[in-house]
């Protein structure tokens, strides 16, 4: 049975995988250090279900209006159900990690038809219309490496983050490869795919730092990674303040953040500029 290395090679050869096949994937993550605190891997996981549940109500309102409403957002919803008490309750891109995650313990490693399979056992909730298709799409018939649409939400993305953790004591370049795959199970696109794996590259580098990086170095590192991943798409904005923009999502980030960062905007501010539906896109059809 090949690996997973493998089976990337003949997808790339077959051109079944909407990604370029960088540089990165010859190259070796740095090695945790040797008094790795795992508790680091714990945080991860934990702080994606607990902001998952926090923004689950209101990640589609605008800033503003959020804000009006509810004021910071700093505790759960009283749920009835629960005598009243606040209760967090996370989407399914909390419920997805966590199927991978388990998936993968019970593997000893990723298998991306069993994860593909853990999908389609039980109901997600909140599920987004991409993973709604792959299901259809893999529970008709098609294998896992074909049932993934070529969609360019941010679904995968949400919930990559476990795909570190197999790789923690050995560090080798299967980490990349086992992040392909699992990001084009649900969503086989270059820009979804290719931010997966920037943001797993990312991640792996976070947990090894001793100290937050410098506000450039997320703009800087992002785009390096998926600039080389990205292959043939032009994306532009559904709506938004954006909409002059058509070309990858690499150069969307590095335009619009290094505009954030060089205009001094807080947060809150670069939100409200991005926001209705800048960050929504969709692929031209013609080449350019």
């Amino acid at each position: 049975m090949p690996g997973n290395r493998e089976i990337l090679e003949e997808l790339f050869d077959a051109g079944k995988i909407n990604l370029g096949r960088g540089s990165l994937f010859d190259e070796m993550p740095e090695p945790m250090p040797e008094n790795f605190d795992f508790g680091r891997v714990e945080g991860m996981m934990l702080g994606l279900a607990i902001g998952d549940s926090l923004g689950n109500t209101t990640e589609s309102r605008m800033p503003g209006k959020r804000r009006s409403k509810y004021g910071e957002i700093r505790n759960y919803l009283n749920n009835p159900h629960a005598g009243g008490q606040p209760i967090g309750l996370p989407s399914d891109d909390t419920q997805l990690a966590f199927w991978t995650l388990e998936q993968m313990i019970e593997d000893n490693g990723f298998i991306p038809e069993n994860v593909a399979k853990r999908f389609c056992r039980d109901q997600i909730f909140g599920i987004g219309s991409s993973v709604k298709r792959f299901l259809r799409n893999f529970k008709s018939g098609r294998l896992w490496d074909e049932a993934g649409p070529k969609s360019a939400g941010n679904g995968a993305l949400m919930r990559i983050a476990p795909m570190v953790i197999p790789h923690l004591k050995t560090a080798t370049s299967d980490l990349w490869a086992d992040t392909a795959l699992s990001a084009m199970i649900t969503h086989n696109d270059s820009a979804s795919i290719a931010s997966c794996v920037s943001f797993v590259r990312m991640l792996w580098q976070f947990l090894r730092m001793e100290s937050p990086p410098e506000p450039y170095w997320w703009l800087e590192s992002f785009v390096d990674t998926a600039k080389s991943l990205e292959v043939g798409e032009h994306y532009r904005p559904r709506g938004g303040a954006y909409m002059d923009f058509e070309g990858p999502l690499w150069r969307l980030v590095q335009e619009r953040v290094l505009e954030a960062f060089d205009r001094r905007l807080t947060v809150l501010e670069a939100c409200k500029l991005w926001y209705s539906g800048a960050y929504l896109l969709e692929t031209v059809p013609s080449a350019i």
